[in-house]
């Protein structure tokens, strides 16, 4: 049982991995570098039309060393892109560029904003986890069974939880930034079923 919830966990790990890697290529390669700017311009727009500037502001203090990096890096990769001569690959190659580092700054504004949530939220999650795991010892001191369904149906959600997580994280579109505390509620519920209905272990 051990070694088959092993396997699942990696094999979820490697399919999300897969998907995140050649994804990432696919889009860096055939999504024009317009829509990345609508989505950066979209979602700060949202952001700042729902909570103000200063939480715009503080999301882009708290990533604000990560850009300066991501800038950098790519102002040195634009330099050396004018040493191969072929004037048609060097300028397909400066608009990739152009493209992946402003997807850079979606991903980086992405998780800022996750991070501005989890001030909030991880606070409940403990309190949630908790809760859970004194669910399943009152439930032991009373010889009442856990649920293996539920068991299974809190795993399940986590990993449907942390999948949304990072599709959105990484997909170059606009989803409501809502989503963001809909995945922490999520990983809560989903935790809280995991943990209170954990199988006694003999």
């Amino acid at each position: 049982m051990a070694t088959s919830q092993k396997e699942n966990k990696h094999s979820f790990a490697s399919i999300a991995m897969v998907i995140v890697i050649f994804g990432g290529m696919a889009a860096l390669v055939f999504i024009p570098v317009e829509v990345f700017e609508m989505v950066r311009a979209s979602e700060q727009n949202q952001i700042m039309s729902w909570l103000g500037e200063e939480t715009d502001l503080w999301i882009m203090m708290k990533i604000l060393h990560l850009l300066q990096w991501a800038n950098s890096e790519a102002s040195s990769s634009l330099d050396a892109l004018h040493l191969s001569g072929n004037a048609k690959i060097d300028g397909w190659l400066a608009q990739r560029l152009h493209a992946a580092l402003i997807w850079t700054h979606v991903i980086f504004y992405r998780g800022g904003f996750m991070l501005m949530w989890g001030v909030f939220a991880i606070p409940l999650l403990i309190a949630m986890y908790m809760d859970g795991h004194y669910q399943r010892e009152k439930r032991k001191a009373m010889f009442s069974s856990q649920s293996p369904v539920m068991h299974k149906y809190g795993i399940d959600m986590m990993k449907g939880a942390l999948g949304v997580l990072i599709l959105w994280v990484f997909i170059p579109w606009h989803i409501t930034m809502l989503i963001a505390p809909l995945i922490y509620v999520s990983i809560g519920i989903a935790g809280w079923l995991w943990i209170s209905n954990m199988q006694k272990r003999m």
